[in-house]
This record gives C-alpha cells, sequence and structure tokens, in this order.
C-alpha cells in the first residue's frame, strides 16, 4: 500500500509540471520496453508498472518528444539519440549489443537500479553490464541498518546535480527494493544517513556519470518507487538536468563559491575552558597559511585579553561564544538580550574600537532560537555558527527570523556540517580514527561543492588532548586541496555570501547563429550597494575538456579568467563586476 500511495503522488506531481521547449535539433531519447523484464516480474508476482508509469509522467510532462521501442526497434539499430533503460533487469544477448552498438554510434544511456543484472532466462549474471557502460563499480546491495533514515546528497554544482543546494537531505524512503552501493571516479551524489556518516564499508555512491569518445552515460543506482519519498521537484530537477547534459546541452549557473573555487572550509574554535590553548590551533592553521575564527566565551577571554588582542593581530577572526556557557533556547528574549548586551561589553573592554570586527556568534552547546537571531542582528552580529539540522543543505543560508530583512541585513548562518571533537568523544573514537574520519569528511565536502565547518574546543587543545595529535596532519590534508578548496574566516565567508546574493545569473536560448559551435548568452545583473568580486559563474561542457570562449556584445571580455575545473565543467571567474546589467557571449 505505501508504495502504491508514493507512486500516486509522484503521478500527481509529474502531471503538474509544465512542458520543456522542444527543439528539433534535439537527439531523440527512446524509452525501451523491455519484454524479457516484464515477464520475469510477471513470473515473480510483480511488475515493473512502477517504473514505467513514473517515467512515462516525467518524459511526457518534460519534452514530449520521446518515443517508446521494443526489441524489435532495438535490435533494428536505433539512430543516436538517449537510450532509456528503467530498471531493465532482464536482457538478452542481442539485446546487450544492441545496447553497445548504440553506444558506440554516438549513442547516450540512461540506466537505472538493477538493469542488465539478469540474462534471457531471467538468471543472476552479476553487474558486468552495468561496469562495461557506465563505469560503475557495484559492490553490493545496500540494506538499510536497523530501520535508520537514509538520504540522497547531491554533489553541488555538479554536471548532474547543479540545480540542487550541496549535501541536501533527500529522503530515500524504504522501498522494498535495495539500493545498489557504487563506487565511480564520476560521482554526482552519495547516500548517507543524517548525520552525514558513512557506515562500516565506505561511501555509498548513488548516481554517477561517464563520458567516452562517442557517448555519455548516467547511472541512478536505486529503483523508481524510492524517488516518491523524497521532494519531487528535486528529484525531478536532477532528471532534466541529466537530460540535459545527456545531450550535451551546456548549462550556466552561479556557482556557490567565489574565484573558481569549488567548496570552501571554515575552521572555528570554541574558546572557553582552558582558553589558554587557543594560539596552538592558531599556530596549526598557520602552518598551511590558513587562518580561522575563535568564538570566544566572553567571560574567559577577558582572563586573557593578551591572547585575544594577539589572536586578532595574527588576522583571525574574533567572534563571540556567549558570555557564559549556557545556551539561549527558549529563555525570555529580555534575558537573552540582556546576555548579548553583556558579551558586547566584556569583548570591548578587551578589543576597544577594534570591537566592531566582532560580528560573529555561535551559540554555546548550539542552543538558540528565532529571539535569539532576531536579538543578534540588532545588535550587529552578522553571522552565526548553528548546529547541523539548521539546514537540510551544506551551504551558508540567510536566516528567516526576521522576514522583512533582506539578505544585506539579515544574519548569515553557517551550518555545522562536520562532527566536532565533542562529537568524537561521546564516540569514543580513537586520534587515528578521529583523523581518518575528519580527512573524510573534508574529502567529501571538497567533492560536493559543500561548506565543510570543522569546530574544535580550547579544552580538547591541551598537550594531553585529542587534538594536538590529529590536527598537524589534518590541514596538511587541507593543504592538498588549496586550488580547490577556499579556506576562509566565518566573517570573509558572509561577507561573500552578501554579495553572492547581489548577483542574479540567467542564461538564454543558444544562439540561431552559432553554426557549428554551441552558443549560450549569459545575462549578468548585479544589485547595489557595490560590485563584486570573484563571482564564479559554472559551465557545463558539451564535450569533454572543451574550453569556451567568451565574450561581451561589443567582441571583448576583459576581467573575465577561464578556468577548467575538471573535464565536465568551466569555470568562468569575473574579476570585478560593477552595479548594472551586463552580457556575455560563450561558445564552444
Amino acid at each position: 500500500m505505501k508504495v502504491r500511495s508514493v507512486l500516486i503522488g509522484v503521478v500527481m506531481v509529474f502531471a503538474s509540471l509544465g512542458a520543456w521547449a522542444k527543439s528539433t535539433a534535439e537527439p531523440p531519447i527512446y524509452f525501451y520496453l523491455s519484454p524479457l523484464t516484464a515477464q520475469y516480474q510477471q513470473a515473480k508476482g510483480s511488475s515493473n508498472n512502477t517504473s514505467l508509469m513514473i517515467w512515462r509522467k516525467y518524459l511526457r510532462r518534460a519534452c514530449q518528444c520521446f518515443t517508446e521501442v521494443g526489441r524489435e526497434e532495438l535490435i533494428g539499430k536505433l539512430k543516436p539519440g538517449i537510450l532509456i533503460l528503467a530498471s531493465s533487469e532482464v536482457l538478452d544477448a542481442q539485446e546487450r549489443q544492441a545496447i553497445r552498438d548504440f553506444a558506440a554510434s554516438g549513442g547516450s544511456l540512461l540506466a537505472t537500479w538493477m538493469t542488465g543484472t539478469r540474462d534471457a532466462t531471467g538468471a543472476w549474471v552479476g553487474y558486468d553490464f552495468l561496469g562495461e557502460l557506465f563505469k560503475v563499480r557495484v559492490t553490493g546491495e545496500f540494506r538499510r541498518p536497523n530501520n535508520d533514515h537514509w538520504f540522497m546528497m547531491p554533489f553541488g554544482d555538479g554536471p548532474l546535480s547543479w540545480s540542487i543546494p550541496s549535501g541536501r537531505r533527500m529522503y530515500m524512503g524504504d522501498a522494498v527494493q535495495n539500493m545498489l552501493r557504487i563506487e565511480s571516479p564520476h560521482l554526482a551524489a552519495v547516500s548517507m544517513n543524517w548525520n552525514r556518516e558513512k557506515d562500516d564499508e565506505g561511501d555509498i555512491g548513488t548516481v554517477a556519470y561517464h563520458e567516452t569518445d562517442k557517448n555519455r552515460s548516467a547511472y541512478f543506482s536505486f529503483p523508481e518507487a524510492a524517488w516518491g519519498f523524497t521532494s519531487q521537484a528535486e528529484i525531478l530537477s536532477m532528471l532534466d538536468n541529466t537530460i540535459a547534459w545527456l545531450r550535451r546541452q551546456p548549462k550556466a549557473f552561479k556557482a556557490a563559491w567565489p574565484n573558481g573555487k569549488e567548496a570552501a572550509h571554515l575552521m572555528e574554535m570554541d574558546t572557553e575552558d582552558k582558553f589558554f590553548s587557543a594560539p596552538s590551533f592558531a599556530k596549526d592553521l598557520e602552518s598551511i597559511g590558513a587562518r580561522g575564527t575563535f568564538y570566544s566565551l566572553t567571560s574567559e577571554a577577558i582572563k586573557y585579553p593578551k591572547i585575544v588582542k594577539e589572536l586578532l593581530a595574527r588576522g583571525h577572526e574574533i567572534a563571540y561564544h556567549a558570555d557564559v556557557h549556557i545556551g539561549f533556547a527558549k529563555d525570555d528574549p529580555a534575558k537573552q538580550e540582556a546576555r548579548i548586551l553583556n558579551m558586547q561589553k566584556q569583548m570591548r573592554s578587551i578589543l576597544g574600537d577594534d570591537v566592531r570586527l566582532a560580528t560573529g556568534f555561535r551559540a554555546p552547546t548550539e542552543s538558540y532560537d528565532v529571539n535569539t537571531e532576531i536579538l543578534l542582528q540588532k545588535h550587529g552580529i552578522e553571522h552565526h555558527a548553528a548546529d547541523p539540522s539548521s539546514t537540510e543543505d551544506r551551504l551558508p543560508f540567510f536566516s528567516k527570523a526576521n522576514p522583512a530583512l533582506g539578505p544585506e541585513d539579515a544574519l548569515v548562518v553557517l551550518p555545522r556540517t562536520q562532527y566536532d571533537d565533542v562529537s568524537y568523544a561521546k564516540l569514543g573514537f580513537s586520534p587515528p580514527k578521529v583523523l581518518e574520519t575528519m580527512k573524510h569528511d573534508l574529502d567529501l565536502v571538497v567533492k560536493g561543492g559543500a561548506l565543510g565547518l570543522l569546530s574544535v574546543h580550547t579544552q580538547h587543545y591541551v598537550d594531553d588532548g585529542m587534538l594536538p595529535k590529529v590536527m598537524p596532519a589534518y590541514v596538511k590534508h587541507v593543504q592538498t586541496y588549496q586550488d580547490r578548496l577556499w579556506i576562509a574566516r566565518g566573517d570573509q565567508m558572509a561577507k561573500w555570501w552578501r554579495e553572492r546574493e547581489r548577483v542574479k545569473v540567467k542564461q538564454l536560448d543558444r544562439s540561431k547563429d552559432s553554426g557549428p559551435h554551441q552558443d549560450m548568452v549569459i545575462q549578468l545583473s548585479v544589485a547595489q550597494p557595490g560590485q563584486v568580486r570573484g563571482l564564479t559563474v559554472m559551465v557545463t561542457n558539451p564535450f569533454k575538456n572543451a574550453l569556451p570562449t567568451v565574450r561581451t556584445r561589443q567582441g571583448h571580455a576583459d576581467g573575465v579568467k577561464i578556468h577548467p575545473v575538471d573535464a565536465f565543467r568551466t569555470a568562468l571567474i569575473f574579476e570585478v563586476l560593477p552595479v548594472g546589467e551586463f552580457e556575455y557571449l560563450v561558445r564552444f
């Protein structure tokens, strides 16, 4: 009954979608109706109608240009286009060869779940077919442990997932069938639990893509029945992206991070008990040229004014961790306001006029509420580091505590996206296990185009503490990503997030006069109050390693740097964008 109700919900959402614009230049889409799969399912007393119905609804509303094909059409050699294999478990030898021939002739493939894992008799033959055509390594089925909730989390700014924020928790439900666990050189999403932990067997790759000299392929490792448990807008958006990528349609979009960086990392310290250990953390950051944020408990900070001033002079950010180590949530607003004023008074006694530089906040025990955010903004705080449950994504966002405030005035919220040292202590992790987990978290941050926020505490940074044993090796790992990772303080990230919000990016239709090229026009609109530096527009390449040319309508493109991010994406970095509207012609 649950799968049936989910299917009805999926169908209703698909039916409400608007249609894509038709284009006679677009390659055809073939939707394969696998007769052997239908027979196999029927013999088991089940049906693949769920998969077929979901895809039909999507394709009818998405493009109106697909053709359903059977076995005879498939083995009769289809013209190049896109071939969709929806959970086509059972394929005979002729079908497999026809699919290989289709790909070799330039056709692109999109497959889901158990495609090609059984032969003509329904006998199990394994995952070699998926490995051959989709370049994925299936390591087995993933069975949700202890009925945990698991989520697909897309990689931000990627070719198949760019329209969905990085790391968004997309619930995969409890469909009857298990998803497959895959590994691939090019992943677009992984599946993890709510805490974004890997299980004992490692990451669970969920969506993969690949390109050869002839064709492109995309693979979703979960059955269509799982689609109905999460936001349909997000699933449909990923499908739209995937179809566009398979069609080699370049897409332009505003990237999350500046200057072509793929991800961002804030390393911060909650400076409270054992405040004197803060310079040790600063030294580890400085060993790789990085600076961090020190959220200071002001009742402790006033005991160490020299350390506070020294950290500020060395380029680190001094911010607030309240006056005493007690949370704010559910306290009377008047009491909360008195505490905020008290912490600012105590910090002013240390920094004098430089107290104006203290514009960040992190609540003790991550305990705050809507009144806390309203009062922080009222008293000049510009960003606060929040708990992992503050958002479903791994990106900064603007507080909605006061809906009347726009992005220039609202608090920027920086969600903690990684385990902190308190979590490791509770889990009883050894230093090697802590280091392994921290490295894995960072690797996923970079792959996912995410914000990585690592929080540590002064009481764990003393000589016999856990962190001095692992942090030197961790920051060296951070350094290996220096060309891809933006390491910044909290105030710098908040400033960027406001600037980024002032730029609107719009992609116009391709030029009718582009000839053999693929052209697009990008419109940029920059709002007041001033110029924006380092904005990145990411463009998906129509072919591997393709590099575009960029020019304005006047035929030049001063101040635009073309940076190849990887084989599939190019970053257009705009050094300085003044207020106004601009158009650029991008040609592949």
